[in-house]
């Protein structure tokens, strides 16, 4: 419990049972329950979180290969404390920084925050290609929604419980990251913000094909403007 608000930090992973002790051991003490979510994994990921001790779903479904989002959202859904916090398992979010993560949320009564990582410092491991992914789309939103968001694309976020439902979450791949924020931000019943972070370089290889990956992200935003489009997304994606 942290500041008479109990905590639950959601893990999805796919393969990341190397380094997985290594990862939870960052989490803080005061965290209330943790939650690794196994997705497709062909590793030892989900016989070591069981040996870590913590709470351990398998979540196999997938769209194209990706259950990135899937993972997720059986996380979100799973989580019983009144703050849920959500990192990818590969090491890359300062979790051990989760304090002065949680004032920010706490102290602005917010709903939603997400952990931006842009500024990036000099010695940033995200490559330039990924960053000029991140700024198009950041651009994107900007536009079409005229929301001013900093990192569309972090994977670490900040929920209320109590307003997880408000969400509507839906894409079971890595479009998960973009709707997450996105139904947050032009939700008039969520209170939204950023927070500043440092992102960590990872452990492990990347699952992503950051091309193909981009050119997901790019139509799936600007489908989802446009309410008469929403309903075919579903069936793309």
């Amino acid at each position: 419990m942290y500041r008479n608000k109990t905590i639950t930090v959601c893990f999805p992973c796919r393969n990341e049972g190397n380094h997985l002790e290594t990862v939870l051991s960052k989490v803080p003490e005061f965290v209330d329950e943790v939650i690794v979510i196994s997705n497709r994994s062909t590793d030892n990921t989900f016989e070591e979180a069981s040996k870590l001790g913590v709470k351990v779903l398998e979540d196999n479904r997938t769209i194209k290969g990706i259950g990135y989002g899937f993972a997720h959202i059986t996380g979100i859904n799973a989580a019983s404390s009144d703050i849920i916090v959500s990192a990818d398992g590969d090491g890359t979010y300062p979790v051990e920084q989760l304090a002065d993560i949680l004032d920010n949320f706490i102290d602005n009564e917010l709903n939603f925050m997400s952990c931006n990582r842009y500024p990036l410092p000099s010695d940033s491991h995200i490559p330039l290609k990924l960053r000029l992914g991140v700024w198009v789309l950041n651009m994107e939103v900007k536009i079409l929604y005229g929301k001013n968001i900093q990192d569309i694309l972090s994977g670490m976020w900040v929920i209320d419980n109590r307003l997880k439902s408000e969400l509507n979450l839906t894409m079971g791949d890595w479009n998960l990251s973009p709707e997450i924020k996105l139904n947050a931000a032009t939700n008039p019943k969520i209170k939204f913000a950023e927070n500043h972070i440092v992102q960590h370089k990872r452990h492990g290889e990347s699952h992503q094909n950051y091309w193909k990956t981009g050119l997901s992200h790019v139509l799936w935003i600007f489908m989802n403007r446009f309410a008469f489009l929403k309903y075919k997304i579903g069936s793309k994606y």
